[in-house]
């Protein structure tokens, strides 16, 4: 038996063709969170970090995206009101997936 053929004898095997798919589908399914909207208090703070944000501030938000809440550390590019979105340095958050928004002095 050459050197290859025996390799191949421990390679790994799927029994059932599209199960790791299924299983990887499933867990992503599980894990998502539920979108809940910011109480009245957790608006106020939100709207008043976006009225103070300035270009440049080092922000740390949590905002809703593909199904989970994400925290990130970013610096903020500028804010948008007609578009309704927080442009960061490395991505765009609309104003009503954010959940919590800090400002690093």
């Amino acid at each position: 038996m050459n050197r290859s053929d025996r390799a191949k004898q421990f390679m790994p095997f799927d029994a059932l063709n599209g199960l790791r798919e299924a299983l990887r589908r499933k867990e992503e399914e599980l894990e998502r969170d539920e979108r809940r909207e910011p109480n009245e208090e957790e608006a106020a703070a939100i709207n008043d970090a976006l009225n103070a944000l300035e270009r440049g501030d080092r922000v740390i938000l949590r905002y809703y995206s593909g199904g989970r809440y994400i925290v990130t550390e970013d610096v903020a590019v500028s804010v948008m009101p007609a578009a309704k979105c927080l442009y960061l340095k490395n991505s765009r958050v609309a104003f009503g997936d954010i959940i919590e928004l800090k400002i690093l002095k």
